[in-house]
């Protein structure tokens, strides 16, 4: 790769991430309205810490390139777990969310199989273990 591909993989990480982040962030802000709607939708409370632990520490952790194949494995599952799970029944509305959330578990696999680019930890800490080992 070179160092424009590296800024523009960077890039699509940040933005890959950024809905996820903020509404992790929302979350803990509103958490009380984020129990209200999950017991509507019959999913059980304690899901919510464990969700804004994904949204916000696994956003951060693609942003900066850290374990990122394994937190990009979850995410996609994540995407597609809260489209079945939120956005039942049909309307023009939920069908649009859900395909939002395809998208993105789309964006998170293709994430898993190609890795973080150049310009991230994982690439840095590898290599700096690998320098060491030889």
């Amino acid at each position: 790769m070179n160092r424009y591909s590296d800024a523009i993989c960077t890039l699509a990480r940040i933005l890959a991430v950024g809905l996820f982040f903020t509404s992790g962030v929302d979350k803990v802000f509103n958490y009380h309205d984020n129990l209200t709607l999950m017991a509507e939708n019959h999913v059980p409370a304690f899901f919510l810490p464990l969700v804004i632990l994904l949204e916000v520490g696994g956003g951060l952790a693609i942003a900066f390139g850290f374990l990122t194949r394994f937190t990009s494995v979850f995410m996609a599952f994540f995407s597609i777990a809260a489209g079945f799970l939120f956005y039942h029944g049909y309307s023009h509305a939920h069908l649009m969310v859900w395909l939002k959330n395809a998208s993105c578990a789309a964006g998170f696999i293709l994430l898993a199989l190609n890795g973080p680019g150049r310009l991230s930890l994982d690439y840095l800490l590898r290599h700096k273990f690998q320098a060491q080992t030889t």
